[in-house]
């Protein structure tokens, strides 16, 4: 069994963690992360009705099936040439957006109106998303601190006709200096893209488990900085395209253990792991999600939705 995961190229270090956590599954877990994922995108409800859409796509040969968990989300079961090349892609009706990546927005539930964080934003694809669930209404104060990122996004929400964002080219850990309490915030935090193996095969030899640790402290750090500046009563929600727990259950259990919050439960993916390498943790984590290849396809994926008590 290890033996196959070696073949696959992972290091042993990380052979021997995915053994742990899943057994033989993750070998299924690795073979799915090296086929290449459907190419899946989400309708512009700013622009265009869904059914209106559909219709026009299908008369030009694109056939394609719902993502569960996402209204306007559709994956491609034929594409006849390349979507980005039509108008529609051009003039901003579609968005191409990973099924998984689609989730995060609509666990928060933007409202018209809300007043929201997304502390990691770029490209772009999750704020345009809550945008649109908004209606262009409320506000969201989208924060990256990579320049050239943030010129993407800015390309990206321009094309989509979004009109409620401010971007800010700042790390969201000094969100505080705004002075605003956040009634939503959406933290797709920066991590070690374990479970993004399809599109960067390179990781199963790259990541170490410093970088690991790194990642777990600054997901901690934003997390806590996110908390303080949500509103009692507010919402937010956690997200990491890794698969490792020291970057998922373990900072929610952080989280569970320093702030009066609660865990609410979602509706679509696996239930979080309760005692990942053997470690006991809260009950209540399996309100959080994961999302796997094998049996979403999709990348591997993790969503957990935080009240402020």
């Amino acid at each position: 069994m290890l033996q196959k995961l070696f073949s696959l190229g992972y290091s042993k270090t990380f052979a021997e963690r995915y053994y742990e956590l899943w057994g033989k599954r993750a070998l299924a877990i690795a073979e799915a992360m090296e086929k290449p994922l459907p190419r899946c995108f989400r309708i512009n409800t700013l622009r265009i009705e869904v059914s209106q859409l559909t219709k026009l796509l299908n008369k030009k040969g694109f056939q394609f099936r719902r993502v569960p968990w996402a209204r306007e989300g559709f994956c491609l079961t034929r594409e006849p040439f390349s979507m980005t090349s039509t108008p529609e892609y051009l003039s901003g009706l579609l968005y191409i957006q990973e099924a998984s990546s689609m989730y995060p927005p609509v666990a928060l539930e933007p409202q018209p109106g809300d007043v929201i964080a997304d502390m990691a934003a770029a490209p772009g694809g999750k704020t345009s998303y809550m945008t649109q669930l908004m209606k262009n209404e409320g506000i969201i104060y989208a924060f990256d601190v990579g320049e050239e990122r943030l010129k993407e996004t800015r390309l990206n929400l321009s094309r989509l006709g979004v009109i409620n964002t401010v971007l800010i080219h700042k790390s969201s850990l000094h969100m505080g200096e705004l002075g605003i309490e956040f009634n939503k915030i959406l933290l797709d935090a920066p991590c070690t893209g374990s479970g993004t193996i399809h599109k960067n095969p390179e990781r199963k030899t790259s990541r170490t488990m410093e970088d690991v640790k790194f990642c777990q402290g600054l997901q901690i750090k934003m997390l806590k900085v996110a908390l303080e500046n949500l509103k009692p009563g507010g919402i937010l929600v956690y997200s990491t395209c890794s698969l490792e727990p020291e970057e998922n259950e373990f900072v929610i259990q952080w989280v569970l253990d320093n702030f009066d919050v609660e865990l609410l439960p979602l509706r679509y993916g696996e239930p979080a792991l309760t005692a990942p390498f053997g470690v006991e943790l809260s009950d209540e984590i399996r309100n959080a999600r994961r999302f796997y290849p094998d049996r979403h396809r999709t990348s591997g994926f993790f969503v957990a939705k935080i009240r402020k008590l």
